[in-house]
């Protein structure tokens, strides 16, 4: 897949065939793990099973746009953010793939379009992307044969399809024992001829020995023969000889069947996310909560129940990760098409979700009380009562007009999450804000300018999202939300557009998230009542203060942040130019003790004495606080359970940035030095620092830049270049890492990936 011939660079396609469950998906995301270093961008994009062009085809050239221009959606992020690179879409599909064209013409490309159903769907796909002769590759994923064959050409180098066959009864066996009982385990004696029998049933198929492995994961002491016997018997052995379709649901039924009752509401609840979606863990996490599905435990909060529920479903493989962070967490989820079909097929025979524009259908229920809408609404949609309805959720950006419309007879609406829905418009909210028992409320990347001062009145509201939007504040009235939980607000085409706030701020108890906060000179009332929010977890503040820094309301912010012993989450940034405004920081009265995450971004005089003492730290991100190296590493290095640095604007001073030998970083994994710094010019590592780092990313400037001591980072797995194509220090650097990875052992070799701008 990777060679080039020099006369002849035209694109080409590789199919990957097999049944559903043989790891086809895995396969390619594998193979672009591996080859990233070969290509200038990648993308990922599923295919739906009833994919209509007309209809559908806007909506994946955008997702593979976004992926090639690496867009930041700025969704709970810090306030310096940059502007979509995209700007404002014309979502008309030749827009978007003259757009396609213009982004891929001069990049050799990778992108797998997973899951393709019919040649129709596959020649639609194809005759929008770019054939640019730079030895482009396309990887499809199909179960169907003849597919496979026509998105393929025979040539010299083979058909280019790859088929996928079961796995072996000796990989079979080490993938569940290693599911059920941990790396380097062995099964039971008692259990082994349970575990046979298992493994013959299951047809060699990935997914259906993870689906029973992680079932049988609780049930691996000396005494749960009977179970294994029992699930054993319960798998058809019609998947022994002719692995079906149906056969795999009997499994993955099987799965969802065992689920303790509090998980399987929390699975069939995902059902309401259309085919192949990515949902992030906030959202998921907060409409459980909204929905009442998650139970009040003693000395727990419901986001840390939750967040307890969402982790099983992991460890027990019901749904899948998707974007995973430097600490091994999922952000982001999504549920195998399989196991949507299972939990759809529940949903529907329950009454617990309605469809509309789904392959799977809508409902045969009078009563809807979860309506979910993937596609056009039909006729039938404005007959169906809405007075029963407590979720509405829009997955299609457009053609919501007429449902949008009718929002006042939603009076017992509990979760209403419209995010990317260009239908809202601003006439809109007035009936959203009578909907007096709602809890949830995603407006986010919506193209509303007005909130109305009515949204105060919305009193069991716990979350509020208006990240993405073109509102410039919000009305005073938001501190009547005093059950209020999450809630932020950024302008997709003006990032400075910032949270202002009222007075009154104290009576929003309730509030565990509150990010990019504009606090001013005169704010000091404003930062006095931030402390009075016990419950906050995560702050973000935005300082415009001009002055020195021990001016009132740079010291009632740190009064307040020290009151708040619940804090997890720190942000705070200085937008203005005055010298060291950070400096407050050397003066809290009670260090946050428990804080995971802290972002400094503005001049400080060395960080306050108090930081050694953040035991619980996994992350820092720095930005212009204009600091000699030595002092950034040499209190950094003390935090034991620190996992990664973001090192970003007018960070370190110095001509070199060096990790001594004497700093240790006991588990420190990532470091990133970002954005376009004149310094430091050398990033350098002593033998014995950073023993335990294993990616590193670092942006080339347009400044000479180099790195030094790699030989002594033994742990090191990805090294990312960053910067433009034609600078001469990046392409330097790439070759001598190479080199380097090169003459290692081939189990400590690393990949060397260069993204350009």
């Amino acid at each position: 897949m990777t060679h080039e011939n020099q006369l002849d660079k035209k694109l080409e396609v590789f199919s990957i065939l097999g049944f559903g469950g043989l790891g086809k998906t895995t396969l390619a995301v594998e193979v672009c793990r591996r080859l990233e270093e070969e290509f200038s961008c990648q993308a990922t994009v599923t295919v739906l099973q009833a994919f209509d062009a007309s209809k559908d085809m806007s909506g994946l050239l955008l997702r593979i746009l976004h992926q090639v221009v690496k867009v930041k959606r700025d969704n709970e992020q810090n306030c310096m953010q940059e502007e979509d690179p995209l700007g404002e879409i014309d979502s008309n599909v030749d827009n978007l793939a003259s757009m396609l064209i213009q982004r891929l013409a001069d990049k050799r490309y990778l992108i797998v379009i997973d899951d393709v159903w019919t040649i129709s769907a596959w020649d639609a796909i194809r005759c929008k992307l770019l054939d640019n002769n730079n030895s482009s590759r396309i990887i499809v994923t199909t179960r169907i044969e003849t597919v496979a064959k026509a998105c393929t050409l025979a040539n010299a180098w083979g058909d280019h399809i790859y088929r996928v066959k079961p796995l072996k009864l000796e990989d079979s066996k080490t993938l569940f024992v290693n599911r059920v009982f941990g790396p380097n385990n062995v099964c039971p004696n008692d259990l082994e001829t349970a575990m046979d029998g298992i493994l013959k049933k299951s047809a060699g198929l990935p997914l259906a020995i993870v689906s029973i492995a992680s079932l049988l994961a609780s049930y691996k002491t000396p005494g749960s023969l009977e179970m294994w016997t029992r699930i054993c018997n319960s798998i058809g052995s019609q998947m022994e000889s002719n692995p079906t379709l149906e056969g795999m649901r009997q499994l993955i039924t099987l799965s969802y069947n065992h689920l303790p009752h509090h998980l399987k509401a929390c699975m069939m609840y995902l059902s309401i996310f259309p085919e192949d979606y990515v949902t992030s863990k906030d959202r998921l996490l907060n409409r459980w909560i909204a929905e009442g599905l998650i139970p009040e435990k003693r000395g727990l909060t419901l986001e840390e129940v939750a967040e307890s529920y969402y982790d099983e479903l992991f460890s027990r493989n019901m749904i899948q990760p998707g974007q995973v962070i430097y600490d091994g967490s999922a952000i982001e989820c999504r549920v195998h098409d399989m196991m949507l079909e299972v939990i759809v097929s529940k949903a529907l025979e329950v009454n617990f979700v309605s469809l509309i524009g789904s392959r799977y259908g809508g409902s045969s229920h009078d009563t809807v009380r979860r309506l979910s809408i993937h596609g056009d609404l039909g006729s039938n949609i404005e007959e169906t009562s809405m007075r029963h309805v407590r979720s509405l959720s829009t997955f299609r950006p457009e053609g919501q007009g007429k449902l949008l419309d009718r929002l006042a007879e939603f009076t017992l609406l509990r979760v209403l999450d419209l995010q990317d829905c260009k239908d809202v418009k601003d006439h809109h909210m007035k009936h959203i804000c009578r909907l007096f028992l709602l809890r949830f409320l995603n407006l986010n990347h919506t193209d509303i300018t007005l909130l109305p001062s009515q949204i105060g009145e919305l009193q069991h509201l716990q979350t509020l999202w208006l990240y993405g939007t073109l509102l410039n504040g919000v009305p005073e009235s938001v501190i009547n939300l005093e059950k209020l939980e999450y809630f932020g607000l950024s302008n997709r085409k003006d990032w400075r557009v910032l949270l202002r706030l009222p007075r009154g701020l104290g009576k929003m108890k309730a509030l565990e998230g509150l990010l990019r906060v504009d606090i001013r000179e005169g704010d000091t009332e404003l930062a006095k009542e931030m402390g009075d929010m016990v419950q906050l977890r995560r702050l973000g503040i935005v300082l415009r203060c001009t002055g020195c820094s021990d001016k009132p309301v740079l010291r009632e912010i740190g009064n307040s942040i020290g009151r708040i012993s619940s804090i997890r989450q720190i942000s705070v940034e200085d937008m203005s130019e005055d010298a060291n405004n950070m400096d407050f920081l050397h003066h809290l009265p009670s260090p946050p003790l428990l804080l995971r995450h802290i972002t400094v971004g503005g001049k400080i005089n060395g960080f306050p004495d108090w930081m050694a003492s953040l035991t619980h730290l996994v992350h820092i991100e720095l930005w212009w606080i204009d600091m000699h190296g030595d002092d950034i590493y040499g209190v950094l290095y003390k935090l034991p359970n620190l996992l990664k640095i973001t090192l970003d604007r007018k960070c370190c001073k110095d001509e070199e940035l060096v990790a001594r030998t004497t700093f240790k970083f006991p588990v420190l994994k990532e470091l990133a030095i970002v954005r376009d710094n004149s310094t430091p010019r050398v990033v350098r590592f002593e033998q014995g620092a950073m023993g335990k780092l294993e990616k590193l990313m670092v942006r080339f400037c347009d400044q000479e830049r180099s790195l030094a001591g790699i030989d002594n980072l033994t742990s090191l797995q990805q090294v990312e270049l960053v910067g433009k194509k034609n600078t001469k220090a990046l392409q330097v650097a790439a070759d001598q890492l190479k080199t380097e990875s090169q003459s290692r052992q081939e189990a400590e070799q690393f990949k060397v990936v260069l993204k350009y701008e």
